[in-house]
């Protein structure tokens, strides 16, 4: 039993571990957004690995998943954000749009990961057909990510 224990928890660093390296792999991330993916990866990887023993859950935790890898995509957005907002010379409404913006996407992403985290955990005290109680939440979350991923076009006054 505890080889077996071991044996999932050794896999299980390898899938996050993995995951990390391909996420720096494409592009390298700031080290706050390194620090973020990897707060990210580890969640996902709890999720992962909870809802192998709940194959109830299988349907609902592949879509929590698919929110996790956009999730992702706000990193990314984060991180050309900033390097725009750090080449000289940018005037300061198009500076103060990008910091607004980047505060959108940071604000987006950090919400989207508490909540990954609070489904892992709230996912180790389900047993038999019971649901977490964040599961009833996400589709709001999914709501708000789309937003702040497609935001509305500023309007032209």
């Amino acid at each position: 039993m505890a080889s077996l224990a071991l044996l999932e928890l050794m896999l299980l660093l390898l899938v996050v571990g993995l995951l990390v390296w391909a996420l720096g792999a494409g592009r390298s991330l700031p080290q706050a957004q390194s620090e973020q993916a990897h707060r990210l990866e580890l969640a996902l990887a709890e999720i992962h690995r909870q809802g192998q023993r709940l194959p109830q859950l299988s349907k609902a935790l592949k879509q929590v998943r698919q929110y996790g890898r956009d999730l992702r995509q706000l990193l990314l957005q984060m991180a050309e954000l900033e390097r725009y907002l750090a080449k000289p010379g940018l005037e300061a409404p198009t500076r103060d749009r990008l910091q607004q913006r980047l505060h959108q996407l940071e604000q987006g992403f950090l919400r989207g990961v508490a909540y990954l985290e609070r489904l892992g955990a709230e996912l180790m005290l389900v047993s038999g057909a019971q649901e977490p109680p964040a599961l009833i939440e996400f589709p709001q979350f999914l709501i708000e990510l789309r937003e702040v991923l497609h935001p509305a076009a500023p309007h032209q006054g």
